[in-house]
């Protein structure tokens, strides 16, 4: 059986030279490298992208069935302010927004509005969008949350917009049901319109 001199096994290796531990790192001098990791971040990117992008055009209305002239109403609004989400969110990455704009849809789903009027700016929020981050002033006024939610509800309800628009297509619609002939210009028809729009 073999005994192990504890003289020996005590004594420091004399062929290698003690030197600091910071000299001998291959990463000393040298800047961070996490490449290791970039697969596992694309995955958590690709995972979490896009509910967060979703979010970021969605307005929030109650889940309630649609009366169906309301339904074919939203149609045709959805037909004339159509916007490309996709050129939207390019926009929106470009230029930075998307924390402001994350800011003013939350603002927008907490504002007290009827819920007809929510349906309907759900529908159009990307045109909107488009529309206001298209002027030149942008930049500026997209710094202020505040102001923006109201130029989007601005936009929602000014003249000949999408809330003008769902009112008509309405009272046409239910024209036609009752064949009652409603012509282009008349006169009756926009006061029932315009009865429509102020219950909206």
């Amino acid at each position: 059986m073999a005994i192990i001199d504890d003289k020996k096994k005590a004594e420091p290796a004399t062929n290698q030279p003690a030197t600091p531990a910071a000299t001998t790192s291959p990463n000393a001098g040298k800047a961070l490298d996490f490449g290791d990791l970039k697969p596992v971040w694309g995955k958590l990117i690709d995972k979490n992208r896009p509910g967060a992008e979703s979010n970021l055009l969605r307005i929030t209305t109650r889940s309630i069935k649609l009366d169906p002239i309301a339904e074919l109403a939203l149609a045709k609004v959805k037909q004339t302010f159509s916007a490309n989400e996709s050129a939207l969110r390019k926009l929106i990455s470009s230029k930075g927004y998307a924390t402001e704009i994350d800011r003013v849809t939350k603002r927008l789903n907490r504002q007290r509005i009827s819920e007809n009027k929510r349906v309907v700016l759900a529908l159009v929020y990307p045109y909107l969008l488009n529309t206001l981050l298209s002027c030149n002033d942008a930049d500026q006024e997209i710094k202020d949350e505040t102001g923006f939610a109201e130029a989007v509800l601005f936009e929602l309800e000014r003249e000949n917009g999408p809330l003008d628009v769902f009112s008509k297509e309405v009272v046409k619609l239910v024209g036609a049901k009752h064949r009652i002939d409603f012509a282009a210009d008349n006169v009756l028809r926009d006061l029932v319109a315009y009865q429509v729009r102020a219950a909206l």
